[in-house]
């Protein structure tokens, strides 16, 4: 029984990974290093706070390459300020995303 929810699991997150790859191939765009300044910002205490190296050592690179390469942070527009294409698919990762952690936390709470 197990092995068919890890099963289902790795074919939700292949799926989930086609198709971000196939949107992102569509919609070419150059790295927003104002995200890893964020990502390393949130990550560092969260390595700090669990004493976890691995997050402890990727905030610090994340945040020196946010940092490194502030010059280039771009201002993230809103949602209603994107083109009609690009909202969709944002909204669709979204959902679908929100969809794949209930879907888990519902496999994990039965299988308890």
């Amino acid at each position: 029984m197990e092995m068919w929810i890890v099963l289902a699991m790795i074919v939700a997150l292949v799926v989930v990974g086609v198709a971000i790859f196939t949107l992102r191939k569509e919609m070419e765009q150059k790295p927003d290093y104002r995200v890893f300044f964020i990502l390393g910002v949130t990550w560092l205490p969260l390595g700090i706070a669990t004493d976890n190296t691995a997050f402890l050592a990727l905030g610090a690179v994340f945040m020196v390459i946010g940092l490194a390469n502030r010059d280039k942070w771009k201002e993230q527009p809103k949602l209603s300020e994107m083109p009609e294409e690009q909202r969709r698919v944002k909204i669709a990762l979204i959902v679908g995303l929100a969809v794949l952690l209930l879907v888990a936390l519902g496999i994990y709470l039965l299988s308890r």
